[in-house]
């Protein structure tokens, strides 16, 4: 064995470039994989921290009438009769995720918070790090359970926080509890957990469900139990049970397959590239091997020699792979999750999952490799060998030509999923949203219930911040709404033209004046809010097009009364255009804008329309809601801009086409590499034959075509297998295409195009280099 790794050393030192390079593409390709295979391991197949994770559902509702909408909270009083329903099924609660003003732990500071119900994390089976979670006790209590970062960050990590209080909305609560950092990410991004009110306060409040099924119970039958609740509410609705771990990854496991998939086709490219180098090797080293056989050397000795250096070659580039992920995977499982839209703050690391898989499937590969070299040139001859010299056999010559065609295969494939990805995220991008989103900035305001604690003292700080920001910032520069576009449709209310038809549901949105004007949605008919359209008024709405359209066709809207949420009437005074709420690759929503100063949301958002710098319009809010009130934080602080390219299923885009374009951008430059070395590995075996039909005359052009033209025909063969897959790659990628057939035209040209460039820039060398064959320093070699 000594023996052999001295020889393996020798071997290895005697072309040091190519196992660098080898070990290289390893690392590189293993290290970006096992990256993408931690965020898959983490998000499907790693169960939420939670006792028998199997049995827990989410459950919600989804209106009859619009199959397509994503799930909604429930009202509270619909959650009691569920609970009532499935007594002899599942166990219930309920949660409700809010945010709250925390003040006096210095500058006041917005945090996310979740208002559940007592027995919500005993149903979870979550058990506190410190102190205890909530009884039925302390239903309309004012404590909280905060999150281990919370206490860490807020509280200083003081083992005295239980029985402390923290002032949240404006009102003090008792800390009786800190959870655990390995089961907070499974709960959302809330740091704080307060209890459900009592009856009066949560009356009209929407919640999630979640549920521990009883054993033999399915969520189908769930499903079909509360279905007889929810079909009796106005308007008909059906329940959406689903499983909590798909809840909790929600549409990351689609498009990470999809990212798995392309780390496995470069995974693939890289050991295909060291098979190929290995058998140039064993070609080059033909005649030593003959030699060492001639001379007593067994087959199994020899197989051994080369499986030891396949092994040797695929063991440092997996260490490499697996030391360069362990560095990479905490960064990317961040960008990944967040992007993808599942719980950004879960921290993902190479589990012990991870290093054996991507272990057992270097060792395969090692085999592999290391056994084709040997079973190729296994029935040639000692003298055979001899003879050739440095030429190799064809079966060497075609197998290797193999992996090179099947390299530019999987480089096409890759760079034509990127192109049909990419295109799709700019033609998301240029389709029009309803609404102008440049040099627009948004930010977030809140009033803590405890200050504003009415319907007026609520209209009466939007209204007069509003007035305060048109003074400064100028009229119609300011707009303000409860909901910015393209963060989703949940809020949604049903409306009829009259009390007799038919109720419809639409989103609603919560305007002040000179939203529209700000966002730039045409106003298709009527007006806008203005200041009067206050409580004093009869309640007014402005309708989006497609609600106008439903409700009374052809016919004039405005000055037309509506009926919402069945029992309020409503005066329809303006009619504007439709705006895409949900994404920007789905319709438009309809729509129905309520008067900002006819409700009483507690948050609100501010868009800003103004050529001042963006640091100094967030100032000048500031200071004016600090003149106002200054218990009352301005937080957020982003543009319009961001908001749409981070919409619903861009970030995913954007993240894909990325990836594509990295291994595809390793595919072609492995690709080139290997035409390059096939065509070159060629040009060398037969440069007396070259020299040769020079010396007798012949035309160096001729020379120059048929070397390319051998090229050209690997290219060929790789791009029509390429073709073949990258249809089935189209399908799989189909739930990201927008705008765009899956047999793109201009997607397939340009990386056709990219690779006959790459395959060019290797090959013309080499036939140059082969044209120009000196005769006589060739035939004097000989």
């Amino acid at each position: 064995m000594l023996l052999d790794l001295r020889h393996l050393v020798r071997t290895l030192r005697r072309s040091p470039a190519s196992a660098v390079a080898a070990i290289l593409t390893l690392s590189l390709t293993l290290g970006a994989g096992a990256s993408i295979f931690a965020v898959v391991d983490a998000v499907l197949l790693t169960q939420p921290p939670f006792a028998n994770p199997n049995a827990l559902v989410t459950i919600g509702e989804r209106s009859i009438a619009d199959p397509a909408a994503a799930s909604r909270n429930v009202t509270y009083s619909t959650f009691e009769a569920w609970r009532e329903r499935a007594k002899s099924l599942a166990a219930l609660e309920a949660g409700d995720g809010t945010n709250f003003t925390l003040t006096q732990l210095g500058p006041a500071e917005r945090v996310s918070a979740g208002i559940v119900t007592p027995g919500y994390f005993a149903l979870l089976g979550v058990a506190p790090s410190m102190g205890r979670t909530f009884t039925a006790a302390d239903e309309g209590q004012r404590v909280a359970v905060v999150s281990e970062a919370f206490w860490r960050r807020k509280l200083a990590a003081d083992p005295r926080t239980i029985g402390q209080p923290i002032v949240l909305g404006s009102q003090a609560y008792t800390v009786i509890g800190v959870l655990p950092q390995r089961v907070a990410p499974g709960l959302g991004d809330d740091s704080v957990w307060v209890p459900i009110g009592g009856p009066a306060n949560r009356a009209g409040q929407r919640v999630g469900v979640i549920g521990r099924l009883a054993p033999g119970v399915t969520s189908s039958d769930l499903a079909r139990a509360l279905d007889e609740v929810s079909r009796k509410s106005s308007p008909p609705a059906q329940a959406v049970v689903t499983s909590l771990a798909k809840a909790i990854a929600r549409d990351s496991p689609r498009l990470l397959r999809l990212l798995a998939g392309a780390a496995a086709l470069a995974v693939l490219i890289a050991f295909t590239n060291l098979a190929g180098l290995l058998i140039v090797r064993s070609i080059d080293r033909g005649r030593e091997l003959a030699v060492r056989t001639a001379l007593g050397a067994r087959r199994p000795e020899i197989a051994r020699q080369l499986l030891l250096e396949a092994h040797a070659l695929v063991a440092i580039g997996t260490v490499g792979g697996i030391v360069l992920a362990a560095v990479m995977t905490p960064a990317v499982g961040r960008l990944a999750l967040s992007q993808f839209g599942a719980l950004s703050h879960r921290e993902i690391d190479i589990s012990w999952r991870v290093i054996a898989s991507v272990s057992m499937l270097a060792l395969v590969c090692a085999w592999v490799c290391g056994l084709v070299p040997m079973l190729v040139s296994r029935r040639r001859s000692v003298v055979e060998v001899l003879r050739r010299g440095a030429t190799a056999a064809p079966k060497e010559l075609a197998l290797r030509r193999v992996f090179v065609a099947g390299e530019i295969a999987v480089a096409f494939v890759l760079l034509v999923s990127m192109m049909l990805v990419g295109r799709s995220m700019l033609r998301a991008i240029d389709v029009n949203p309803g609404f102008d989103a440049r040099g627009v900035l948004v930010l977030s305001v809140s009033v803590p219930a405890a200050s504003y604690d009415t319907p007026d003292r609520v209209i009466g700080f939007y209204a007069t911040l509003q007035r305060a920001l048109d003074e400064r910032l100028g009229p119609r520069t300011v707009g303000i709404i409860n909901e910015i576009p393209l963060t989703g449709d949940r809020d949604r209310i049903s409306v009829s033209a009259t009390r007799a038809d038919d109720a419809r549901e639409v989103v609603v949105r919560e305007a002040g004046t000179g939203y529209f004007d700000v966002m730039r949605i045409p106003l298709l008919e009527g007006r806008s809010f203005e200041a009067n359209d206050d409580a004093s008024v009869l309640p007014r709405v402005v309708l989006s097009k497609a609600v106008a359209d439903r409700l009374f066709g052809s016919d004039r809207a405005v000055g037309r009364q509506i009926t919402v949420a069945r029992t309020q009437s409503a005066e329809v005074i303006g009619v504007v255009g439709d705006v895409k709420q949900r994404a920007l690759d789905e319709a438009a929503s309809p729509t129905v804008y309520q008067s900002a100063w006819q409700t009483s949301s507690r948050s609100r958002i501010l868009l800003v329309r103004n050529p001042r710098a963006d640091a100094d319009v967030i100032a000048a809010v500031r200071e004016e809601v600090a003149r106002l009130d200054g218990s009352v934080p301005v937080y957020g602080g982003r543009t319009m801009q961001q908001v749409v390219a981070e919409s619903p299923g861009m970030p995913a885009r954007r993240v894909l086409t990325g990836t594509f374009m990295g291994f595809a951008a390793l595919a072609v430059a492995l690709g080139a590499i290997g035409l390059f070395g096939v065509i070159a590995h060629d040009v060398a075996c037969r440069r007396s034959e070259l020299a040769l039909r020079i010396a007798l005359g012949a035309d160096p052009m001729r020379i120059l075509r048929a070397t390319v033209g051998h090229g050209a025909v690997l290219v060929g063969f790789g791009l029509s297998a390429g073709a073949l897959v990258s249809m089935w790659a189209a399908r799989a990628l189909g739930g990201v295409i927008f705008g765009i057939g899956r047999f793109d035209v201009v997607s397939v040209a340009i990386a056709v195009a990219v690779l006959v460039a790459a395959a060019a820039a290797a090959v013309l060398p080499v036939a140059r280099r082969a044209a120009r064959t000196d005769p006589l320093i060739a035939l004097r070699s000989e």
